[in-house]
């Protein structure tokens, strides 16, 4: 790596971040290098071992398919996880062997930890690549592949100067797993030779389809509330939707409908936002920490504190509404209502979301452009029972599995290579 990115790197991670998610991150990267180290000389097996890498929960979710398919052709690989954000840490992940922070994406951490854990292949979930990393572990003979790849249209990665800073990484990159067509041909834009790239499709519509419906305690709880009243599960609800969706409940107050909204970010300050904009609405509503308890059955809507927890409370949804289409290329998740054959309606901008668009096409999913779209949409599924059923089997028609077992049948090879 050039000494333009180091010196950005070593400067971005040391700043006085203020008590936020990104200060968190830093904190845990600051240290995890030893503890990696710590693991490694403690409990490291011989057998090969695969690094897998995803930033977030939704990224290491989606590598499950993957991972299950590498174990069923080799039970003896073992796979450690790193991750940037703190919501990862908070899950148990069976998968591994070891779960921590990526460390800091600079020589010293980055060559302590590669020879710590002497990986035989890094696995990198959509596109996370760190360029320190993905050079010093090709420098030092590891395969680097990267699984259900993708670059958004208007990603600063397509544009000079960071282009540029990254493409020496990209270079390094042994094989990808493409979305999309349109998504290889940006990522050979970004230096990716186009002999490395295939197009695979989405493994996270693998995982939605095979994942084990969890009806714990939060599940069972949001379920009894919803029980004989049509329900809405507002899920990742960024601020761009906020105020629709307090408008649409307000004006169905009569009808008994349940809302059940889970933001994005679910910090203090937005629980209490959107708690305030259903209440100003006449609504009955109240937060909820989604740790199971008993709902009062004569609340109008209730408002999820708590992360992690939105893939299993769409099974208490009649009709799910997908936050993030207030915005360009920001819609979140469909394919996870979608896969428990659930309707979606998301916002303005959600045509613009591959799968999304997929879904509609088959008429599994509505754009809502304002109030009296997205009311209108989800009177339909309502009043309509039978309506309501066709558009959620399309809904599930519209997903594409198989991506998981193509990607599987790719790195399989390049882990024979490297261990013989």
């Amino acid at each position: 790596m050039g000494p333009a990115y180091r010196i950005t790197a070593r400067v971005i991670h040391r700043l006085p971040f203020p008590r936020s998610t990104l200060a968190a991150s830093l904190a845990g990267r600051a240290g995890a290098w030893a503890r990696w180290r710590g693991w490694a000389a403690a409990r490291r097996r011989a057998d090969p071992l695969v690094w897998v890498h995803a930033p977030s929960v939704g990224e290491a979710l989606m590598l499950a398919p993957i991972i299950g398919r590498l174990r069923a052709r080799a039970p003896s690989l073992q796979f450690v996880l790193t991750h940037t954000s703190p919501s990862v840490a908070a899950r148990a992940w069976r998968d591994y062997r070891q779960v921590d922070f990526l460390p800091l994406d600079e020589p010293g951490p980055v060559t302590a930890t590669l020879e710590a854990l002497r990986p035989d292949l890094l696995l990198f979930g959509r596109g996370d690549l760190w360029p320190e990393l993905v050079t010093r572990a090709a420098d030092a003979g590891v395969p680097v592949v990267v699984a259900g790849a993708t670059v958004r249209p208007r990603s600063g990665r397509l544009r000079w100067p960071i282009r540029r800073v990254l493409a020496a990484a990209h270079r390094e990159v042994c094989w990808l797993g493409a979305v999309t067509g349109d998504d290889a041909e940006r990522w050979r834009r970004m230096g990716v030779p186009t002999e490395r790239i295939e197009v695979t499709g989405d493994p996270r519509h693998d995982h939605v389809v095979e994942r084990i419906r969890d009806v714990g305690d939060a599940v069972a709880t949001a379920r009894a509330w919803a029980r004989g009243s049509f329900t809405v599960v507002a899920g990742s609800v960024e601020r761009a939707d906020e105020l629709m969706l307090a408008r649409v409940a307000a004006r169905r107050r009569s009808a008994g409908w349940r809302w059940l909204v889970v933001p994005h970010d679910p910090d203090e300050r937005t629980v209490e936002r959107l708690t305030r904009l259903f209440r100003d609405g006449g609504c009955s509503v109240r937060p909820w920490e989604g740790l199971g308890g008993d709902l009062p059955r004569d609340l109008d809507a209730v408002v999820v504190a708590r992360r992690g927890a939105l893939a299993d409370l769409y099974l208490a949804a009649d009709a799910a509404f997908v936050g993030g289409g207030g915005r360009t290329g920001r819609l979140h998740a469909v394919c996870e209502p979608a896969a428990l054959g659930i309707p979606v309606v998301a916002g303005p901008h959600a045509p613009g979301d591959r799968d999304f668009a997929s879904l509609a096409r088959g008429g599994g999913a509505v754009q809502a452009s304002d109030d009296a779209t997205l009311g209108a949409a989800l009177d339909a599924w309502a009043t309509g029972i039978a309506q309501r059923r066709r558009a959620g089997r399309a809904a599930r028609a519209g997903l594409d599995a198989g991506a998981a077992e193509r990607t599987a049948a790719r790195i399989t090879p390049l882990l024979t290579d490297t261990s013989g």
